[in-house]
């Protein structure tokens, strides 16, 4: 009988790959991407989509991936002689040491929400470690079984599949742990799917991303490694001798110490860069206001390209006596809108003076509201709100808008305390200016302030020594103040919420989630009132959720309304998934009001009335909610379209200079020609400022 002989084919493996492959802090690090996955779909305050998903999955898997390789690496390290590496055995027991070690650290630091920083340091450490130590481990074992006993060659499917399924079980016991946590505690508004809208292209595209960014992390990450391994190399050739753990350590530092100056210089240039981009007059804002009662107007001395983008067009959409009077049915006043532009002075005791002096030409003080508005960083100030203020006042209403930057406020946030100087000193001023006015006609003090601006505004409450102290605004003759959507920062938001009797004895600080919710107040009375969502990321965002369970991440029987409570923090991975929580926080549509995430239009009318006693008739409050909603999308197209008209007439005069034809002026052309080029000429028409 004849055999035929059978052809054996060996997959060649390339050397580099298979050194990586097993290279046991790669299996490590394998090992603990695969176990963080699983945590990247716990839901959280708002839902996700697909795409965002994959890259929170991919950026979170490749820091796992780096911090579980990096802390086995550092393991094998302490537990070897120097220039040598650890043996199975001794791998074995250093693996064993780091899970005891890891677990003992953490269950020691043992963190609670907003507790200890330094404790939710070393708790994640020791969970980092023993996952490290438990990784490293397992991979020693299933060498010696497949390599050793089997005689298996090295690749990755006997290195890397190992990992992945170390990974899978720590996952598997994770997933049962989330399920008891839902049947225990109940699962929270169920509607809200932690990912939404999943179809197959979505689906695709969701993880081509999610591999792309994953990857790219972790490029990033090994590209720091090598980095530093090439200055320990480095190191030790200067001084002749191995460097050890010292010399990792170092080669570190260098490495992130100079990504960190990287990092300054960048962002100091991406902020100048905005900043300049804000100084181009926007299309659909080419000139100056006719009202002597705004600022840039014929009254004012404020000059128009001083107030940034946000700036122009506050003053431009100020509303008319008869704007007001269609929506309220009564006589109205023109009211007053001043603001203190931010390049109108580089001192901010200019910039107070100049804004004072404005309010004056402007005939702020004679209204019998002033309001403060407190803007976001970028200079911006709801339009809604001042809008929804002139209708309830019928214009008798003076809102001041101090600016301390022109930059979108994540680029503002180290400016917030010259931001509260500037604004207690335009506060100081007023008071100082109608102390000499008859009592009977002196106007209110109010404050308004929303995202950053209620940061801003409320930590005006301040002692001279630090401590947040509300009645401090009785000393510059607040009256009441109203503030949405209070970010996480606001060192008063955070004093108060630990011990409000100490920094409100007095009570006049109520806490809401939407309007109604407030107790009654008698007209013309006054309050401080923050509107804060349930599900709102930007007062719920914290850096320190990197390592530190929030306050409304505590004991899931006692969390807020919304935050799910079958979710378990987890450092990192929690901060990721807040951060994708902030994004979709921003979103909003024109003219369209919901009462989700970080948009409070829809409480802008309710919550004026609450906080400072102004009242409305129910035709009156529909009237006013229907006119926000029209004016904001009417203003919204306006802007697109006139910055497309726009691009559309930059685009012709570069093509007739470059044809050697002479320059035209697209509004002079004939409207009713019927051609293209007189439909655009009549969107030319809406390009201005309202009246012209």
């Amino acid at each position: 009988m004849r055999h035929n002989p059978v052809m054996v084919v060996h997959w060649s493996r390339p050397d580099w790959l298979t050194r990586w492959a097993t290279d046991a802090p790669v299996q490590a690090g394998i090992a603990g991407a695969s176990w963080s996955v699983s945590g990247t779909f716990a839901r959280g305050l708002l839902p996700r989509d697909p795409v965002q998903q994959a890259i929170a999955t991919g950026v979170t898997a490749a820091t796992h991936y780096q911090l579980t390789a990096t802390a086995w690496a550092t393991l094998q390290a302490l537990g070897a002689l120097p220039g040598q590496r650890p043996g199975p055995r001794a791998n074995l027991v250093i693996a064993g040491a780091g899970i005891v070690g890891g677990l003992a650290m953490s269950a020691i630091a043992n963190p609670q929400a907003e507790e200890s920083f330094t404790a939710a340091a070393v708790a994640t450490t020791g969970r980092i470690t023993s996952f490290a130590a438990l990784a490293g481990g397992a991979s020693v074992m299933w060498d010696g079984l497949l390599h050793r006993k089997l005689g298996m060659r090295p690749g990755l499917d006997t290195t890397l599949l190992p990992a992945v399924a170390t990974g899978g079980a720590v996952v598997a016991v994770s997933l049962l742990s989330r399920s008891r946590r839902a049947a225990k505690y109940g699962v929270v508004a169920p509607e809200r799917h932690a990912v939404a809208g999943v179809g197959p292209q979505t689906a695709a595209k969701a993880l081509a991303i999610g591999v792309i960014s994953g990857v790219g992390f972790a490029t990033a990450t090994s590209g720091e490694q090598l980095a530093a391994k090439a200055i320990e190399q480095g190191l030790s050739k200067v001084i002749g001798r191995d460097t050890g753990a010292l010399g990792t350590l170092l080669g570190h530092g260098v490495v992130l110490g100079t990504l960190a100056a990287a990092g300054v210089a960048a962002f100091n240039e991406v902020s100048s860069r905005v900043q300049r981009r804000d100084d181009v007059v926007e299309p659909a804002y080419p000139t100056p206001p006719t009202s002597p009662h705004v600022s840039a107007g014929p009254a004012s001395t404020m000059p128009f390209d001083s107030l940034g983008k946000e700036g122009r067009r506050f003053v431009l959409m100020a509303l008319t006596p008869e704007e007001i009077s269609a929506v309220m049915g009564r006589p109205a006043i023109d009211p007053v809108r001043v603001v203190g532009g931010f390049e109108a002075a580089d001192d901010v005791d200019e910039r107070a003076r100049l804004t004072l002096a404005d309010m004056e030409a402007c005939g702020a003080y004679d209204r019998s509201l002033i309001c403060v508005g407190s803007p976001t960083g970028v200079g911006y100030f709801n339009y809604s709100i001042a809008e929804a203020l002139e209708y309830l006042t019928l214009g008798d209403c003076a809102i001041v808008v101090p600016q301390y930057a022109l930059v979108p406020s994540a680029l503002a946030l180290t400016r917030t305390l010259e931001a509260e100087r500037l604004t207690r000193l335009v506060l100081e001023g007023i008071r100082d200016r109608i102390s000499t006015m008859p009592v009977p006609s002196r106007p209110r003090i109010v404050l308004i302030g929303e995202s950053l601006g209620a940061n801003v505004a409320l930590d005006i409450a301040v002692t001279p020594d630090g401590a947040a102290y509300l009645p401090v605004l009785d000393l510059i003759d607040v009256s009441g103040g109203l503030y949405l959507g209070v970010p996480f920062r606001t060192r008063l938001w955070n004093a108060w919420r630990e011990n409000a009797s100490v920094v409100d004895p007095q009570g006049r600080l109520q806490l809401v989630s939407q309007p109604d919710e407030a107790s009654e107040l008698a007209p013309g009375q006054a309050r401080h009132l923050m509107i804060v969502h349930h599900d709102d990321p930007v007062n719920k965002y914290a850096y320190r959720m990197v390592l530190q369970p929030p306050w409304w991440m505590g004991p899931p029987s006692s969390r807020p309304p919304l935050v799910p409570r079958e979710t378990k923090f987890r450092p990192i991975t929690s901060f990721v998934l807040a951060t994708v929580d902030l994004l979709n926080g921003m979103n909003s549509k024109p003219g369209t009001f919901v009462r989700r995430g970080h948009d409070y239009r829809i409480d802008i009318r309710a919550g004026l009335e609450q906080a400072f006693g102004l009242t409305s008739t129910e035709p009156q409050a529909a009237a006013i909610e229907a006119a926000l909603r029209t004016r904001e999308q009417e203003w919204a197209t306006r802007r697109m379209v006139a910055r497309k008209l726009d691009k559309a007439r930059r685009s012709i005069e570069k093509q007739l200079a470059e044809w050697g034809s002479p320059s035209i002026d697209i509004a002079d052309l004939d409207p009713n020609n019927g051609k293209a080029m007189g439909a655009l000429a009549r969107f030319g028409g809406i390009s201005g400022p309202p009246g012209a």
